[in-house]
């Protein structure tokens, strides 16, 4: 008797491995994509919860450093974004220098006002971080040890 044998079948199957590193993939985009989105255009500080300011909403009294952005002409301008630095301290427009602000704070400094005076740093939404650190250098540079950020204005 003859026995019939049958081909075997080729069986299809699908390399996992990729399959797998899409999968994870994408399951990383999805987790970091909403995390990074909310966090978009905010500085994250860890602080200590034992000293400040006071309150929220508080007044807080001490030196305010305003920055703002301005055209080539030195005049604010309604969209002049990223363009150039001005500075505004306690009534003065100081340009956009920052060796005048470190001077003005040292001079501050040296007439008596204590180093822990708050120097609140107030920037506007187009003002370059690059300008915001070097105001905190200035005031830091100043021998304040009590250096603020406020909420960025319009």
């Amino acid at each position: 008797m003859a026995i019939k044998v049958r081909p075997k079948q080729a069986v299809m199957s699908l390399p996992m491995i990729p399959v797998i590193s899409v999968v994870f993939n994408l399951l990383m985009v999805f987790m970091l994509a909403p995390s990074a989105a909310t966090a978009e255009g905010f500085l994250a500080t860890n602080l200590p919860k034992d000293s400040g300011p006071g309150p929220v909403g508080g007044k807080v009294e001490g030196i305010r450093v305003e920055l703002y952005e301005v055209g080539p002409g030195g005049v604010y301008l309604e969209g002049a974004r990223n363009e150039y630095c001005s500075i505004r301290v306690a009534g003065r427009e100081l340009g956009g220098d920052f060796a005048a602000l470190r001077k003005f704070l040292e001079d501050k400094r040296d007439h008596g006002l204590a180093p822990v005076t708050p120097v609140i740093i107030a920037p506007t939404m187009g003002t370059l971080h690059e300008w915001v650190v070097q105001a905190f250098d200035a005031a830091v540079a100043a021998r304040f040890t009590n250096v603020m950020f406020a909420v960025p204005y319009e």
